[in-house]
């Protein structure tokens, strides 16, 4: 369960008293994501989305995602909206931590996937890495592969205790990653996490909503696709190659790639399951000081990055 932050009713009444969103009604704590705590918050006048931003989540980055959220509605990315409370504030503190409100959006994440749901997605990362291109940061990825180095010295036993015989495949990888990581691909702001559960459908099966801003960074929108077929299309831990030919041609109705970027994909496509086996490795190390966070298992993505050490991009056929 990604709540962190126990809230009670009383203590909800008080933040919602900082806005003009309606009287308190009700409260339910979700149970999808890792990082944040998100309650869903229901009101005289609609429902709300509560975020309350954990420790991952850098305070000073906060108004960069909201700019990025903001910029993204007003250009018809279906996302969260924040919203302002009476004194004209996006963001306020609760238990030493910033939170936000947000308008909420109706639909559902899907647990099974279709191919043209894969379409969707591909061609709505795309119209996001478009419609975010004019935005300037300084914010790059903190999790890449400076990331990745550190985080793998300071967990070297702990990752041979969690995935025995991991340590070697892992070792190996970035050592190839190091020296093969590309360079001046194209880039700008990107998700960084757009899984399964930060995409909601209608009962249509059209987008209604994409959610979970709190990677979002300038990086390589090549990456940012890798991280999304990662995510995609290994339904049961199987590659499938369909859905990945769809999230690549709903990208490409928006947005072409460029021939480097297709070349590289290999390499960014073992990239990025390392990035989600370290930090699921590093959440399995905290799960025993926080009994209540739900654990997304480190070995999926472990199979994912074999996967795709073995394999070229000719297998892919793009």
């Amino acid at each position: 369960m990604a709540v962190h932050t126990i809230l009670s009713s009383t203590e909800i009444k008080k933040i919602l008293s900082r806005y003009k969103i309606g009287v308190f009604e009700k409260y339910i704590g979700i149970k999808e994501g890792i990082e944040n705590t998100n309650y869903l918050v229901f009101t005289s006048k609609n429902k709300f989305i509560l975020t309350i931003y954990e420790e991952r989540t850098k305070d000073e980055l906060i108004p960069f995602y909201m700019d990025v959220m903001y910029n993204s509605s007003i250009n018809g990315i279906k996302c969260p909206t924040p919203i302002k409370d009476k004194n004209n504030q996006l963001i306020n503190i609760i238990k030493k931590k910033s939170y936000g409100f947000f308008k909420f959006i109706n639909g559902n994440s899907k647990k099974i996937w279709s191919k043209n749901n894969c379409f969707e997605v591909g061609k709505e990362l795309a119209r996001f890495h478009v419609v975010n291109k004019n935005i300037i940061t300084s914010n790059k990825n903190n999790y890449g592969l400076n990331f990745w180095n550190t985080t793998f010295n300071k967990c070297k036993n702990f990752i041979s205790k969690e995935l025995p015989g991991s340590f070697e495949i892992i070792a190996e990888e970035l050592n190839f990653l190091n020296k093969s990581w590309p360079l001046n691909l194209p880039e700008g702001i990107i998700h960084a996490d757009l899984f399964p559960d930060n995409v909601l459908f209608s009962k249509s099966q059209k987008i209604s909503g994409m959610i979970d801003f709190y990677f979002a960074c300038k990086d390589y929108f090549s990456y940012d696709i890798a991280v999304l077929i990662n995510a995609w299309c290994f339904p049961k831990n199987t590659f499938n190659k369909i859905f990945m030919h769809n999230i690549l041609k709903g990208y490409e109705s928006i947005r072409k790639l460029q021939t480097i970027e297709k070349k590289k994909m290999n390499i960014l496509l073992r990239g990025s399951p390392l990035r989600f086996l370290l930090t699921r490795i590093i959440d399995v190390q905290k799960k025993s000081k926080n009994k209540i966070l739900e654990i997304k298992n480190p070995d999926d993505f472990l199979k994912r990055l074999i996967f795709h050490k073995n394999i070229n991009n000719s297998n892919y056929d793009i």
